[in-house]
């Protein structure tokens, strides 16, 4: 599957600076920048206005629509200077929804016919521009205002200003209720750009963990110390905890300075830990550069590193003071990387995200993190609801357990058959066939699971050669299993934790599951078909 479509997308009147405002926004994002009108000019060898002229504005409108279509299909992200009656056409306003940010420039009147002069070049404001203005302004208003994510007011403003107001409202912004540790999620492209302005003011120095590999630049602006830890689970252990607080007391780290994490989970949960316990606890301002992590384990204050007895046993609770995931940090990840997060993310299309397979990537990414924001602020230390979160993980840390899947990050020279968010795709299908055993949802329910899953170019099966017997045994030393085997599962009322349940269910559920080829799979009467 390719990633969501993330573009930047400006719309407006002529007039408003598009063109102008988009080229500086493209610079300093450092994204390809395509102009509509441009387009058309070039795939035809004529001019707008020569186009307009001599075949009408229906044809026109018609090569306006196959440009936008190009310029949106162009990969990753860029910032697309949308032509101003583009909006008019239904198929492009759904096609702009679903490709990314849009932002409308909106401008007066008399703004328009001021920087316009006396619009020769512009077929549709002749023969009268005061005229035309005022009512192609009126006509499209709804739609501007339909379509547009955020608005810049552009009067009065140089064309710098209004890239730096575009740059600003591009940033989807999530406040984390945890009382008393209140902090903000800022989701989008550029985000990590506004690390200098998160770092509390009491900060004279930052700590920056991350990983060789990231490739992610910031700058907190103030003194840095830069620390580096291994890659993979193999690295998330005490001893990296050790090493990492004995050079912050190597370098005179006080308790008024800021530890920065810069990458996946595996650095979130080792500076976030880390964090927590130097000096009895620093601030923490979490870069989060992959999409497992901006989804999910960079938000909500756990924090842990694994013994050899077992994963995340030693950790503690630690809000960041801030987080910022950077839709452009996502662009280089491989394609594997990406199914894991799209993994993670696929299960809050059953914790209230609506048309999650459909959204842009930020707005994905907003939602998700919008989700998890809503159960962290009501169950902060994972009393009651915050397990929600864990749907689909039960068989996902059993098949790691069991060495069938690795943790957040691989471990190198570690060769798992799945990858964790991969391994959460799995386990949503198979919580989805045993919440359909026990009555708890239709044939048309498990059918979502399975099309949103495999939607997401994640398989539906199981690995091969997995022992179903040790699954079992694995998913009941589950932290949720108080009472017998525990399970979050889909039900009419939505997930929630079943527990008690039966182990044949749980048997018969794996055997029905180890039936799916991980394609085109059907669920018809009750049974699973392919």
């Amino acid at each position: 599957m390719r990633p969501p479509a993330d573009h930047v997308l400006v719309v407006g009147m002529m007039g408003t600076g598009k063109s102008t405002a988009g080229q500086i926004v493209a610079a300093r994002l450092g994204r390809l920048f395509v102009d509509t009108d441009a387009e058309v000019e070039r795939s035809t060898g004529r001019s707008v206005a020569d186009l307009l002229s001599s075949l009408g504005e229906p044809a026109f409108r018609a090569e306006e629509s196959v440009a936008l279509g190009r310029a949106l299909d162009a990969r990753p992200g860029a910032v697309v200077a949308v032509a101003g009656g583009a909006v008019l056409d239904p198929a492009n306003r759904s096609l702009l929804r679903q490709s990314g940010t849009v932002v409308w420039l909106r401008a007066r009147s008399e703004t328009i016919l001021d920087r316009v002069g006396d619009a020769a070049d512009r077929v549709l404001l002749q023969p009268d521009p005061a005229e035309a203005v005022p009512r192609l302004v009126a006509e499209r208003r709804r739609l501007y205002e339909e379509l547009a994510d955020a608005v810049v007011d552009v009067d009065g403003l140089s064309p710098s200003e209004v890239a730096a107001r575009v740059l600003a409202v591009v940033v989807r912004r999530v406040r984390v209720g945890v009382p008393g540790r209140s902090y903000e999620v800022a989701v989008g492209p550029g985000a990590r750009h506004e690390l200098a302005s998160v770092i509390p003011g009491r900060a004279r120095r930052a700590v920056v963990v991350t990983q060789d590999g990231v490739g992610v630049d910031v700058d907190p602006g103030i003194d840095t110390v830069h620390v580096v830890v291994g890659d993979g689970e193999r690295d998330k252990s005490l001893a990296t905890v050790e090493r990492v607080c004995r050079e912050l007391a190597r370098t005179g780290v006080t308790r008024h300075d800021v530890v920065v994490a810069v990458g996946g989970g595996v650095v979130t949960d080792v500076a976030g830990f880390v964090a927590s316990c130097y000096h009895r606890g620093l601030d923490l301002v979490n870069v989060s550069t992959t999409l497992l992590g901006q989804v999910d384990a960079a938000i909500g204050g756990k924090t842990g590193v694994n013994l050899p007895e077992g994963k995340n046993l030693v950790g503690a609770f630690w809000q960041p003071v801030a987080v910022l995931c950077d839709t452009d940090a996502l662009v280089t990840l491989p394609e594997r990387e990406w199914r894991s997060g799209f993994g993670e993310m696929a299960k809050y299309a059953f914790l209230g995200v609506e048309d999650l397979d459909r959204l842009p990537l930020s707005a994905a990414v907003e939602r998700c993190v919008a989700a998890k924001a809503a159960v962290v602020a009501d169950d902060e230390r994972e009393g009651a609801r915050r397990v929600l979160l864990n749907y689909g993980h039960t068989l996902a840390h059993a098949l790691e357990a069991a060495g069938f899947a690795d943790g957040d990050e691989p471990t190198p020279g570690v060769h798992a058959t799945m990858r964790h968010g991969e391994a959460v795709g799995a386990g949503l299908v198979f919580a989805a066939l045993l919440a359909r055993r026990l009555g708890r949802i239709d044939d048309a329910r498990v059918r979502r699971h399975v099309e949103l899953v495999e939607s997401y170019g994640l398989s539906t099966a199981l690995p091969a050669g997995v022992d179903r017997d040790e699954l079992v045994v694995l998913m009941g030393r589950d932290k949720k299993a108080t009472d017998g085997l525990t399970f979050v599962l889909d039900g009419p009322d939505g997930v929630e934790a079943v527990p008690g349940v039966e182990r044949a269910a749980v048997v018969a559920s794996l055997a029905e599951h180890a039936a799916l080829a991980g394609r085109a799979a059907t669920v018809v009467d009750g049974e699973t078909r392919r």
